[in-house]
């Protein structure tokens, strides 16, 4: 075989392998072109136009009502014997507090006391005696009973405060939650000296901590929500501050309990409403919230179009939406999340 037929056979065997890559790539384009596109299942809702509360939320703490608030003081000079209870405790009326023991002066106070009452009641007797006999003027037995009455009221007071007893307990004069504890057991106390701060259960508040400059008024709806969980608490405020706390800069706004148990000191987020306007509102499922920032698909002509929102007041089930959306305009909710701008899609039920 000479060279001239080799050639012309290398030649055939390039120009066949070139019309097969040929053929191959038509049919690759060819079955890519008759591959369906992908095409997604959605469900539609329209945007709508309605009103929108404007809310302002505020964080703060659950606090014993001050009107139900009362503090638990020392009677006398006292040391404090023992404390039977701990912040936080939960005390039925009558329960025991603390006990004291007599301090040093408290018990010189009472035996002069105990003394002086003494005196009186002798000295009356030798009086009434000198007076019986004419030897004593009636202004003088009048002298005499008063200085007992004197020492004997002071006297009276005295036990009142507890002295003359070993030791003396203090109970609760009502049910309560104990909010603070001041003394502790070696501790001398003076007269007045306060002990502990009891709550009453039924008056608890919250107090919320408020920016200035906001348009929350006194009588305006607000709901509560315990931060650690629980149902929300309907509520209205009843007392919005005008001079700034010094360390927050906050205004102070309190809104009652009404009854609901949550503990003294648990932190609340309030939702106070604060007037009202108008706003586009779709179902929050119609918003997808990733990376490129949160986004609504249309849907027109068979396909999704991704328009970007700004974010509003979250319902719940709805969600307020500003953005180049007009009212009316169909959005995909259910599978919004399964969709790319431009896709294709299919509306269920259609």
């Amino acid at each position: 075989m000479t060279r001239r037929h080799l050639t012309l056979i290398g030649i055939a065997i390039a120009v066949a392998l070139a019309f097969a890559a040929l053929f191959l790539m038509r049919k690759g384009k060819e079955d890519a072109e008759a591959e369906p596109s992908p095409t997604a299942v959605v469900t539609l809702a329209a945007v709508q136009n309605l009103p929108v509360q404007d809310l302002v939320t505020a964080y703060g703490v659950v606090q014993a009502d001050p009107a139900g608030s009362l503090t638990v003081a020392a009677p006398k000079a006292s040391i404090v014997a023992r404390v039977l209870v701990r912040p936080g405790e939960v005390v039925a009326a009558g329960q025991s507090l603390v006990e004291l023991a007599n301090a040093p002066g408290a018990e010189l106070a009472y035996k002069q006391a105990s003394d002086a009452a003494e005196f009186a009641r002798t000295d009356l007797a030798r009086v009434q005696r000198l007076y019986d006999e004419r030897l004593a003027a009636s202004d003088q037995l009048n002298a005499a009973r008063k200085a007992l009455a004197d020492a004997e009221a002071g006297m009276t007071a005295q036990q009142k405060q507890g002295a003359g007893r070993v030791l003396q307990v203090l109970s609760a004069p009502k049910a309560a939650v104990v909010t603070t504890v001041s003394a502790a057991a070696g501790e001398h106390v003076a007269q007045d000296a306060p002990l502990m701060v009891l709550a009453g259960t039924e008056g608890a508040v919250v107090k919320l901590g408020l920016e200035p400059g906001g348009r929350v008024a006194v009588g305006q709806s607000v709901t509560l929500h315990p931060v650690f969980g629980g149902p929300p608490i309907p509520s209205r405020l009843v007392m919005v501050g005008r001079a700034a706390d010094p360390a927050t800069k906050t205004l102070d706004a309190i809104a009652p309990l009404n009854g609901a148990a949550v503990p003294i000191g648990a932190a609340v987020r309030g939702d106070i409403a604060a007037g009202g306007h108008a706003g586009l509102v779709v179902p929050r499922a119609a918003v997808v919230f990733d990376e490129t920032g949160p986004h609504v698909f249309t849907v027109a002509g068979g396909k999704a179009h991704r328009l970007f929102v700004t974010v509003g007041l979250d319902r719940g089930e709805d969600i307020e939406i500003s953005g180049k959306i007009p009212a009316g305009a169909q959005v995909a909710v259910e599978g919004a999340y399964e969709l790319q701008d431009g896709m294709a899609v299919m509306v269920r039920g259609k």
